[in-house]
């Protein structure tokens, strides 16, 4: 084997856990070098290695695929595999995942970006992983294997391009393109790092926040053309998406801070994730043949579009945390913008302050006609199939981006979500679970161990679940086989909060509470750190 210099990475158990938190919400993100989109992008004709941190490598590749128009385009995405350094000759790829990613801004937080987050150390620390289950090994769900985890369109090579955002079917084409070119670059590429696919390898999905809905959204189109046996295809993880838009769209709206049985800091007419707004609005606008006619000063008011919004995202140079903050300086400061001055009193009007950042109010910004019409729990009880206004076409678009109805699971869905997230309420979970009572338990569950978090903190949550050591191991033996192991349905997942704040108890890897210092080997939560006990 050739010399090969490899990337020092911190290894997990020896990094607090405020840090893993910090870092585990920024999206997969790994050394490339990319340039702009160009038309002539060309799709790999193999995997290019970028990083060998350790027992996994990492490539990327491009890949052809199909826009809202149906026309060809080139996207890009990420593959990591387990490379072992002491490679056995009866080793083998156990499983496949494709990983769709949470939303992100700015293009250095895409999944081939010349970043490199701590997620990028969840996703690396996979491959190499063996589990436990209550002292018995368990199959090797998830361990040794291949992650492909694509770049969405509007990002990587197509950074000039509008991203789709929750376009569901259009970003599900193309995850599952993504997937099946990458499966074939990895069988052809000339690399003696790859090692094969073991004959009975396993294909999941796994998903959280927009990459949840994608998840979903993927297991639907992979059922529909009849992919599962030739991508060996097992169910998917999915955590906190937004599954169904018009629900997400009414908590906003109604929801007075005591939703599914907690109590949050949302209040009626309010988003606490304000940019999720010109992305929804601008990603229906791009996609959805219903709202080709119309523009998106349609739908955003003069206002929301003077703070100069929708040339932060089109620049893909923000993520959205700074877009909050930069939202939070001009409700400080005041706006000046295309000849009009608006005062730190008249941002007020559309903006609160959260630390150093802001929720939104949406009367002030969505235009009068479309904040009336989405606020309206009338006009919104009836999906319109003919639109002959903005309003309709965008109440259209996004029923036909839902993912929740319309179709019978036939692999296993294991969801997770907590009851307290205020930017992809609950509501999002029950809305599939009420088009799919009968095979609740069976074809699907639900496990909410964050639940009164919101959204940003459940995400840590599971993020440091997909560890080393981590809790999910069952989750997959259960869509594997359909059982579940005893302790997975009355789990007590700490919630984040605890995990990432100053704490002098003493957790399991699980979240629960030990009385004491713990005497048995193994690795536990205390002050901020996992710590080894042997």
């Amino acid at each position: 084997m050739k010399n090969r210099k490899r990337t020092t990475i911190i290894r997990h158990l020896s990094l607090p856990l405020w840090m893993q938190a910090v870092i585990v919400l920024s999206c997969l993100t790994i050394a490339m070098p990319f340039k702009a989109w160009a038309q002539n992008a060309e799709p790999s004709q193999q995997l290019t290695q970028l990083l060998m941190p350790g027992t996994s490598t990492v490539y990327y590749f491009n890949y052809p695929t199909v826009n809202s128009a149906g026309e060809p385009i080139v996207l890009s995405s990420a593959l990591i595999a387990w490379t072992p350094s002491d490679r056995q000759e009866t080793d083998s790829i156990e499983s496949v995942h494709i990983y769709s990613h949470a939303t992100i801004g700015a293009d250095e937080e895409r999944p081939t970006s010349t970043g490199f987050s701590k997620e990028q150390m969840v996703l690396q620390s996979m491959p190499k992983r063996n589990y436990v289950y209550e002292g018995d090994p368990t199959a090797d769900y998830i361990g040794h294997c291949i992650i492909i985890a694509p770049d969405y369109e509007g990002f990587g090579v197509t950074k000039d391009l509008p991203h789709p955002y929750l376009s569901q079917r259009l970003t599900a084409r193309q995850v599952l393109d993504a997937a099946t070119y990458g499966l074939e670059l990895y069988r052809k590429t000339s690399d003696e790092l790859l090692l094969p696919l073991k004959n009975d390898w396993r294909m999941f999905a796994i998903g959280y926040s927009q990459g949840g809905a994608v998840t979903l959204a993927l297991q639907r189109l992979i059922e529909e053309e009849g992919l599962s046996e030739q991508l060996h295809f097992y169910g998917s993880i999915c955590g906190d998406g937004p599954y169904d838009l018009i629900e997400t769209l009414r908590y906003y709206f109604e929801d007075d801070g005591t939703s599914y049985g907690v109590k949050t800091g949302h209040r009626k007419n309010m988003s606490t994730y304000p940019v999720v707004v010109p992305l929804i609005i601008k990603g229906m606008c791009s996609t959805h043949p219903a709202m080709a006619k119309y523009s998106i000063e349609d739908f955003l008011s003069q206002q929301l579009i003077d703070t100069g919004v929708l040339g932060w995202i089109d620049s893909k140079d923000y993520t959205t945390a700074d877009m909050s903050r930069m939202w939070h300086d001009q409700l400080v400061n005041g706006l000046t913008a295309s000849g009009r001055y608006y005062s730190p009193e008249q941002m007020a009007e559309i903006f609160s302050p959260q630390d150093d950042k802001v929720a939104g109010h949406l009367e002030k910004m969505f235009t009068l006609a479309t904040f009336d019409y989405l606020s309206n729990a009338d006009s919104m009880s009836v999906v319109p199939t003919n639109p002959t206004t903005a309003q309709q076409a965008l109440h259209l678009a996004l029923a036909e981006n839902s993912v929740a109805t319309g179709w019978e699971p036939q692999h296993r869905i294991q969801f997770f979500h907590s009851h307290a997230d205020m930017v992809v309420p609950y509501g999002n979970y029950l809305a599939f679970r009420d088009a799919h009572p009968d095979t609740e338990n069976t074809i699907y569950r639900i496990d909410d161990p964050f639940f009164e978090s919101d959204h940003m903190t459940a995400a840590v949550v599971f993020f440091l679940n997909l560890c080393p050591s981590s809790t999910y191991a069952p989750d997959f033996q259960w869509i594997c086989e359909g059982v579940v192991p005893s302790g997975i349905g009355a789990r007590n997942f700490a919630d984040a909060q605890r995990l990432t704040g100053n704490d002098d108890n003493w957790y399991t890897l699980d979240g629960r509470r030990l009385s004491s210092r713990p005497t048995a080997n193994g690795i536990y939560i205390h002050n901020q750190r996992k710590v080894i006990i042997k």
